[in-house]
């Protein structure tokens, strides 16, 4: 397999950058890597919080679960969340990821070109 390949697909299937790293474009795979793990860093943080939230609200006794409680208490809880927010965040990582993808396989052609 050629290394432009093969840099494409660590970036799409490990994580983005990671194609660059490979082809040794260390500070251009951070670059890449820094604002995906920061997104998907944020998104965790946003569903911690309104679990967090969720949990201390549950009207639930030790020891039961009532589904409809539950399905009530889910409900809320998306609604909770910002949808604009997650898809913002959402469509940043999946532009780094679709350039990164793109620009691991370019560079790889580039590098195999020279060799």
């Amino acid at each position: 397999m050629n290394p432009a390949i093969k840099a494409a697909l660590f970036s799409a299937l490990l994580f983005p950058g990671w194609g660059q790293i490979y082809l040794k474009k260390y500070k251009r795979g951070i670059m890449i890597i820094l604002p995906v793990a920061a997104g998907m860093l944020s998104i965790t943080w946003a569903i911690v919080q309104v679990a967090i939230t969720v949990l201390k609200a549950a009207p639930f006794k030790k020891g039961t679960v009532d589904l409809s409680a539950v399905v009530n208490l889910t409900i809320s809880s998306i609604k909770a969340l910002d949808f604009f927010y997650f898809l913002f965040i959402f469509l940043l990582i999946f532009f780094f990821w679709v350039f990164s993808i793109i620009d691991a396989y370019l560079l790889g052609k580039k590098d195999s070109i020279k060799s």
